[in-house]
Order: structure tokens, then C-alpha cells, then sequence
């Protein structure tokens, strides 16, 4: 791995446990590696990686309130998501548009494409990021 992608991953990891994990605290520090993360996925990554990293993106603009924002970062992860064909990358991309809009036509969108998660692993891992959507 070269080392561009080794700072990608690490800045990923961090943001997501300040993002995800954190406190509303950690709402700054948390958008600023995302944001780093995403940079650098761009940089040496696939669009796998891309999609990832926006989606991260995209909740560490809500928690910092930018909500526009981020539904453009969700709507772009999305976008990849449906290119790449990939069943829970799509759930989870459209779990993190339900998320950001917060509105009941994402929440039922994101819950069927949950449900039509093909691994049972993937399945209950969306679902646990989904959980408090419900």
C-alpha cells in the first residue's frame, strides 16, 4: 500500500470514530479528516473508495450542519454506488442520503435496498448504521 493510500486509511478511521462515535464536540476535527480522507481517496483510490469516503463526507457535514452540503456528498456516493452495482454499497449509500434529507421517501429507499443485501454480514452491518433512522 503506498503511503498516500496508508494516509487515506488512517485519516478515514479517525474521522469515522469521531464522526460516527464521537461527540458533538468532535464535529470539527471530525469534517476536516473526513475531508482529508476524501481528498486523498481521490488521489490514489477506486471509485469504491471514492464512494466510501463521501459518505463519510456526507455525515460529518450533517453533524457539523451543513446540510446541504452534505445531501450533495450523499447524492454523489449514490450516484457511485449505482454505477458500481455493489448491493451494500448501495444500502449503505442510500442510507446516508436517508440520513441527510431525512425525509420518509430516502428512509423506505434505503430499507429496501438494506433488505436486498445479498450477505447477511453486509445486511445486519447497514442495518445497525441505519437503526436509529427507524
Amino acid at each position: 500500500m503506498s503511503e498516500l493510500k496508508e494516509l487515506a486509511a488512517k485519516n478515514y478511521n479517525e474521522a469515522y470514530e469521531l464522526v460516527v462515535e464521537g461527540s458533538p464536540a468532535d464535529a470539527l476535527l471530525g469534517l476536516e479528516l473526513a475531508a482529508s480522507s476524501l481528498n486523498l481517496w481521490r488521489q490514489v483510490g477506486t471509485p469504491k473508495n471514492e464512494a466510501i469516503g463521501l459518505w463519510l463526507y456526507s455525515r460529518a457535514l450533517l453533524n457539523a450542519g451543513a446540510k446541504d452540503l452534505a445531501v450533495e456528498a450523499a447524492a454523489k456516493c449514490v450516484e457511485i454506488a449505482e454505477i458500481l452495482e455493489i448491493d451494500w454499497m448501495l444500502a449503505s449509500a442510500l442510507e446516508g442520503l436517508a440520513r441527510a434529507t431525512g425525509s420518509a421517501e430516502s428512509k423506505a429507499r434505503a430499507a429496501a435496498a438494506i433488505a436486498a443485501i445479498s450477505a447477511p454480514r453486509d445486511r445486519e452491518l447497514i442495518e445497525s448504521q441505519f437503526a436509529d433512522l427507524r
